[in-house]
């Protein structure tokens, strides 16, 4: 489905800059997610943001072409990436030579006339740098039979990365048609039909939105607390890059949709047969949406990478929770090649025994197989 956020002509994205109260300065500011306040690198002044702590709105589904706002507060810069087709969003000043889903250094600036529909909420990192490192050895802990060493690895390359959400919340009135009958000994009575309307709504319904290849282990660190988004500001986004989103909302509704037939469906059946004290079977069912909202948020995490005997793997772990998640060498692959190679000679070595000794083990073939 195509998108319906429609970009106003000649809507730049303006420039407010952060800067800092101390000395002024209007570049390298960073949100620290240890003490969520801004630090400066060059007189080391830590600030607050002065942000209302109250939650994200959601904003009104029919009326997204109206408040598509491209404004991120500050002047945002495109990078798409040639090798997995990441888009991600750099502060304009800052100069990045490689992606950070990838690692690829096949990277462009998209055309300054792309324009990016900026998010109204988001969840701020609230782990540190310094402290993924001791998320990434907890979760290597709780691996089974790995290799000596591998806890002693050290991550590198991390980069911290907002990544898009879409959420909704969706109100649906439903006209259906249930049919019931009682179970005797011979078999069901004659089934009755029965109509009705029902009402349900459906709260914060999540979509990923983005299709673009990336760290294979994102998505098993994807369950944020979505009740901690705040309204957005660029000062959460102050040193991290920001992921654009590829999938628009009209296709992500689409997405969120899927599973709820399903569950109307059986609240359907749990209603009538509460009301009815007999099992139903819901025949047709037409379901209209309603009062729909949504947000379209920013969610952290940080990706890395660690060595081990020459070999690179990648790390993906959760900026809210510190939950982490990668690959990791195991004691497995080493017992599954040694049971192969004793596999392998055991059956070589029978079969120049066999070669050997032909009246011996046919004698004992005869005697296995007559037995």
């Amino acid at each position: 489905m195509s998108e319906n956020i429609i970009i106003v002509d000649n809507a730049n994205t303006t420039s407010t800059e952060i800067k800092c109260p101390g000395c002024g300065a209007s570049s390298g500011i960073k949100f620290d997610p240890a003490t969520s306040r801004l630090t400066c690198p060059f007189c080391g002044l830590s600030s607050e943001l002065h942000l209302p702590a109250r939650p994200a709105a959601e904003l009104d589904f029919n009326a997204a072409i109206q408040r598509a706002n491209v404004n991120w507060g500050y002047i945002k810069k495109l990078i798409v990436c040639s090798n997995c087709g990441g888009q991600t969003l750099y502060d304009a000043e800052q100069i990045t030579g490689a992606c950070p889903f990838c690692g690829s250094t096949s990277v462009t600036s998209a055309a300054e006339s792309d324009q990016i529909m900026a998010p109204n909420a988001v969840i701020p990192f609230s782990v540190t740098k310094e402290m993924t490192q001791q998320c990434f050895v907890d979760f290597l802990k709780r691996k089974r039979l790995l290799l000596k060493g591998v806890t002693d690895c050290k991550l590198e390359n991390i980069s911290g990365v907002y990544l898009p959400f879409w959420t909704f919340d969706i109100g649906t009135v439903t006209d259906y048609v249930i049919s019931t009958g009682n179970y005797i000994p011979e078999g069901y009575t004659r089934p009755q039909e029965f109509t009705g309307v029902f009402y349900d709504t459906f709260d914060d319904i999540i979509v990923f939105a983005s299709d673009k290849n990336r760290n294979p282990y994102i998505p098993r660190i994807q369950k944020f607390d979505f009740t901690k988004a705040v309204p957005y500001s660029p000062k959460y986004l102050a040193g991290f890059a920001a992921e654009r989103y590829t999938v628009g909302i009209n296709d992500a509704f689409e997405r969120s949709k899927i599973k709820i037939p399903r569950r109307i469906k059986r609240d359907i059946t749990l209603y009538e047969e509460k009301a009815l004290k007999t099992s139903v079977i819901v025949t047709d069912a037409s379901t209209v949406y309603c009062n729909v909202k949504f947000r379209y948020l920013l969610a952290p995490i940080y990706l890395a990478t660690y060595r081990f005997k020459n070999k690179e793997y990648q790390v993906a772990i959760n900026g809210q929770t510190g939950a982490a998640c990668c690959d990791a060498p195991t004691k497995i692959t080493r017992m599954v090649t040694a049971l192969t190679i004793a596999i392998i000679v055991s059956t070589i070595i029978w079969i120049i025994l066999w070669c050997l000794f032909p009246d011996f083990f046919g004698h004992m073939w005869e005697l296995f197989t007559h037995r």
